[in-house]
């Protein structure tokens, strides 16, 4: 253990750890810290049921020790005045960073350069965090296979043939991404690939179904289910290209699959009506978020 170390609290859907962890490594790297993870606080009072996932991932970093805990939850007082005493504090000894919309990437390593452990609060969903340890984190962020042969199978039918993966955030989601993002983006597929397969992922297949004209090519209805959301991160990775939701998680999705460029596309909300940015090497398709 040491004290030079950086802690990352941990919070959300699979989507926003991975975010989170991205962002926290590469900090954790620059600056020749210890990265350590609050998997516990963030999920006291989850009002989704989410959980701590990062452990299924061959991730480079320690659960946080208890003695450092400086507050039982993220709402108790001593939280609280521990981030209020922060804005006050210079960059350099500020021990807790808690993101906020004018936090710039560049930025960040500043933080805490004169104290012994620094805390990391916030989403930080711009690859710009963390793009320069892309081949790195893509090994350490790799979803695990799925055990199921059958689910392999499926993988590996992707990853030999032009399939586009599509996903979709309806039920107690917003904002919604409209059909006419979809249609765009479909529609760039349909003229950029040859022959393409859309691989539908998501929580309302059948509002896709009965919305998005294919032009034709196939597409393969993919089943949804919630308690296996690594299963589906997994095949989606496996297939070629991308239209992603705004979502962290299909964004995820669409990053681990490899750097958009050199014959693979992913197509990308250019206005998510979220704090989510725009990967650089993707197309940006216009979006009406609802």
């Amino acid at each position: 253990m040491t004290d030079r170390a950086l802690i990352a609290i941990v919070k959300g859907g699979l989507g926003n750890q991975l975010f989170i962890y991205a962002a926290a490594r590469a900090m954790a790297l620059r600056t020749g810290r210890q990265l350590y993870l609050d998997a516990v606080r963030g999920y006291l009072a989850d009002d989704y049921g989410r959980s701590f996932r990062l452990n299924r991932f061959p991730i480079e970093a320690e659960l946080m020790p208890e003695q450092w805990r400086v507050a039982s939850t993220l709402r108790h007082p001593r939280a609280k005045l521990v981030r209020a005493l922060n804005k006050y504090l210079p960059e350099a000894w500020r021990f807790y960073v808690a993101e906020r919309g004018d936090t710039r990437p560049g930025a960040l390593w500043n933080h805490g350069r004169n104290v012994k452990r620094v805390t990391l609060m916030g989403y930080w969903q711009d690859e710009a965090y963390f793009l320069d340890y892309a081949e790195l984190l893509r090994r350490e962020l790799g979803p695990p296979m799925p055990d199921a042969p059958e689910v392999r199978a499926r993988g590996e039918r992707f990853a030999g043939t032009e399939s586009v993966f599509l996903h979709v955030r309806r039920c107690r989601y917003s904002p919604l991404l409209d059909a006419g993002y979809y249609q765009k983006a479909v529609d760039l597929a349909c003229a950029e690939l040859n022959k393409p397969v859309f691989m539908i992922f998501g929580d309302d297949i059948e509002w896709v179904v009965n919305n998005i004209d294919f032009r034709g090519a196939g597409y393969e209805r993919q089943d949804y289910d919630e308690s296996d959301e690594l299963a589906d991160l997994w095949l989606m990775t496996r297939c070629r290209h991308a239209i992603i939701a705004n979502s962290s998680f299909s964004w995820w999705a669409a990053w681990l699959g490899g750097a958009a460029g050199s014959g693979r596309h992913v197509w990308a909300p250019g206005q998510s009506g979220l704090a989510l940015k725009c990967a650089k090497s993707w197309e940006a398709v216009d979006a009406q978020p609802e």
